[in-house]
Parts: structure tokens; C-alpha cells; sequence
């Protein structure tokens, strides 16, 4: 059979086409070949010309440096390898995790990029992205890993030991735990979320802190899902982990009832809308740019301007509970009592004599905070910055009742009550 007549199979008709269109394939080939090596080089020079962040107004954290082979230690490069336990921190993978979150926090256009990945995940139907789930009604919520039920044990064990010596001191220690998004919006999850992780960490933490026989415990969870069940005014911000003002208002009413003492009606405030532009710690970490902003509003009363809030950390003090310069930044959450810090007071200008109560917290006693000080003079604590004795603290301040608020996720994550316990033995 001569050339003309023969018949080609499929892969001869295939091998035909690719030669045909090898030049042309190979200049593609050749383009994004130069392309890619083009970025690569460019954003390796943004990477080391651009000076590192050390702080992310958008996700509201601290961000990773380079980290160093020792600090503060002087001698040949030798010496501090061996000496400086670098090596160590190599072979257990500190030292290359801290240099891959060094990477990674400090991306050129880091920003823009997480927010492109989030349209991505979104495209694809995925539902979520970094960790951040889209849920009904427009909430996205940060999902959670399992509980460590080992670390809520060992925080309840220290909240005891601390109650147990007040008690003796004539001090009630009362303790009321602040639910996560995913605890409290379970009507808002998407179908097939796993939240059965939610009710073992909810069941084991109420199961030991019903057992406390010193510390009185006061449940929050409960009440604030049913208000959320039920369409109440917003619970929880839809961009952040923290509850709303309402939410923190639902929240002091329990809190008020459990200690025998009657809470004021909602009516006995005035609504004021600070910000219709507030965008959480969430919304920054799932790059959902889309999603539109909160908005942020303060319970105002008759006399509240009567009232100083003092931050011991920064030395400044302002009349009401806000710090109203936040509410120029991202962070507009801080700008109740002026945010973290280790120790704020808040008092009456009158002088009246009052209840005086510890409230050790952690961000989500800032809005609860303007609630409470109309019952009693606040001496504010964060166990994460405050290093001092409590016990002591309760006894030089002439405490009457403590009470400690936290985010439950706190106590799942590390034994940030521990620090209760220092200087127990010497007080006691």
C-alpha cells in the first residue's frame, strides 16, 4: 500500500497534530516558563526590600519575625548552636515552623491574596476557607477543632482552689463561661456541620463545674442560643467571634440573676450606633471580602458619663467605658474599656460607696464591663497580661465578689487560670 492510501490510526493522527503545533507550543511553553520565573523574582525582591509588619490591623495580631538562631548570647557561630540549643529546636521543628509562619505572615500583598482565595473556595463550592465556615443568615464562623477536655479540666481545678481560699476569705467566686460562634448559632450551621464536637466540650465543662463546691457557676450558653433561636436582635457579630453589645447584655442579665441582684431593662437604655463599618478577626482570616461589615453599637445611660475608666497598663482614663479612638481602626471592638490590657479600674465620680468586683476576663467582659459597673466599682483583670497574685490583689483592694468571664475557647486552648493559684499558699 503506498503512502496516499494509508490509513492512519488515531495515534498517528495525534502524533501528526503535536508535531504540527510544536513550534507553536513551545513558544507558549517558553512564555510562561519566563512568566513564572518573572514572579518568582519579583516577589522575591518585594520579599526582602519590603520591611517586615509587625502587627496585622487586619486580622488584629501579632505577626511572626524572623526568628533567631539565639538571642542575647554572645560568642562564635559554633558556640551558639550548641550552646543556644538551636540545634534542639531544629530537630523538634520549632525553628523551621517559626521560619515557615515568617513566610507566610510576612507575603508581599498578603491580604490581597487570602481575599483571592476566598473567592476561589467560594467558586468552588467549598464553603469555607482558612478554617472560616459560610453559615446562614450571613454569619461566618470560624470552625473549631476538637476540645481538649484535659485543658478545661485543668483550668476548672485552678478556678476551684482560687474560690476555695476567697470562700474562706468571705469572697464568692462566680464564674460564667462565653460560648463560641459555633456554640451558640448552631440553628445558623450549615447542615452537615460536625457539631456534636460542641456538645461533648459543653457537656464535659458543665459536668465538672456543676461539681465545684466553692465556685459558683453561671450558665450563659443556654439562654443566649435560645435568643438566637428565637430572632432576637443579633447575638453575635456575623464577622467576628465576639458577642454584640445585645448579646453581652443577655449575658450581664444572667450574670445579675445569679447573684441575687436585679439587672436593669433594656429600656433603660439608649442605643447609640458608633459604626456601621466593623469588620471582625473572622472576616480577616476567611477572605471573604464580600461579606458586608457589622454594625457596632453602645448601650448609653442617663449618668454614664459619670463613671472613669482607668487602663493602669497606658496611664490614660476617660469618662464613660469608651475608648472612642478605636473606633477610627479596624479593631473597633477595643474600643470598649480601650481593649486588652492587664489591669483597668472603672469607678463612680460621685465617691459613692459601692460593691467593689474583680472581674477577671478576657475580651468578651469589655462590653459586658459597662453593664456591671452600674452595680459595683470594677478593678479589671486579664489573666493573660495581669502576673501578680489575685489573692492578694482581692484582699489589698477589698474585694466583695469576683467574678471571672471568659471565652470558653480560652480555656480549651491553654491553662490561662492557672496563674490563680500563685501565691495561694502564702495568702492563705
Amino acid at each position: 500500500m503506498d503512502g496516499k492510501n494509508m490509513i492512519l490510526s488515531e495515534q498517528d493522527k495525534l502524533l501528526l497534530i503535536q508535531q504540527k503545533c510544536a513550534k507553536k507550543s513551545r513558544s507558549c511553553d517558553i512564555v510562561t516558563l519566563i512568566l513564572t520565573l518573572g514572579l518568582i523574582v519579583v516577589f522575591t525582591l518585594l520579599f526582602w526590600i519590603l520591611p517586615d509588619k509587625n502587627f496585622s490591623e487586619q486580622e488584629n495580631r501579632v505577626l511572626q519575625q524572623l526568628p533567631k538562631i539565639q538571642s542575647n548570647f554572645s560568642g562564635s557561630f559554633m558556640e551558639r548552636l550548641t550552646e543556644g540549643k538551636f540545634l534542639d529546636r531544629l530537630v523538634n521543628g520549632k525553628y523551621t515552623a517559626e521560619i515557615a509562619d515568617y513566610y507566610a505572615d510576612q507575603f508581599p500583598a498578603r491580604d490581597f491574596f487570602v481575599g483571592l482565595k476566598g473567592i476561589s473556595e467560594a467558586a468552588q463550592l467549598k464553603g469555607g476557607n482558612n478554617g472560616v465556615v459560610i453559615c446562614e443568615d450571613g454569619y461566618i464562623i470560624t470552625r473549631e477543632d476538637y476540645p481538649d477536655a484535659n485543658t478545661v479540666s485543668a483550668n476548672l481545678a485552678a478556678i476551684e482552689e482560687f474560690s476555695a481560699v476567697m470562700e474562706s476569705d468571705g469572697v464568692l467566686v462566680y464564674l460564667a463561661m462565653a460560648g463560641r460562634p459555633v456554640d451558640v448559632l448552631e440553628s445558623s450551621l450549615p447542615a452537615l456541620y460536625p457539631y456534636e464536637s460542641s456538645e461533648v466540650l459543653w457537656k464535659r465543662f458543665r459536668d465538672e463545674s456543676n461539681r465545684l463546691e466553692s465556685t459558683r457557676y453561671i450558665e450563659l450558653l443556654e439562654p443566649l442560643k435560645a435568643a438566637h433561636e428565637a430572632g432576637e436582635q443579633q447575638i453575635y457579630y456575623r464577622t467576628d467571634h465576639h458577642w454584640t453589645t445585645h448579646g453581652a447584655y443577655l449575658a450581664y442579665r444572667e450574670i445579675m440573676s445569679a447573684m441575687g441582684m436585679e439587672a436593669y431593662e433594656i429600656g433603660d437604655f439608649e442605643i447609640e450606633v458608633v459604626s456601621d463599618s466593623f469588620y471582625g478577626t473572622t472576616w480577616s482570616n476567611g477572605g471573604m471580602k464580600w461579606i458586608g461589615a457589622d454594625e457596632m453599637v453602645y448601650y448609653r445611660f442617663g449618668d454614664d458619663m459619670e463613671y472613669t475608666t482607668s487602663v493602669a497598663d497606658t496611664g490614660i482614663s476617660f469618662d464613660s467605658f469608651y475608648d472612642r479612638s478605636y473606633l477610627e481602626k479596624k479593631d473597633k471592638y477595643s474600643s470598649f474599656i480601650s481593649g486588652n490590657n492587664a489591669r483597668v479600674d472603672i469607678t463612680k465620680k460621685t465617691g459613692e460607696k459601692r460593691e467593689k468586683l474583680l472581674l477577671i476576663k478576657d475580651s468578651f467582659a469589655h462590653s459586658a464591663a459597662p453593664f456591671l459597673a452600674r452595680h459595683f466599682d470594677l478593678v479589671i483583670i486579664d489573666l493573660r497580661y495581669f502576673k501578680e497574685s489575685c489573692a492578694a490583689l482581692v484582699r489589698e483592694e477589698g474585694i466583695d465578689r469576683v467574678l471571672i468571664l471568659n471565652y470558653i475557647g480560652s480555656n480549651t486552648s491553654s491553662n490561662v487560670h492557672s496563674i490563680l493559684k500563685f501565691g495561694l499558699e502564702q495568702e492563705s
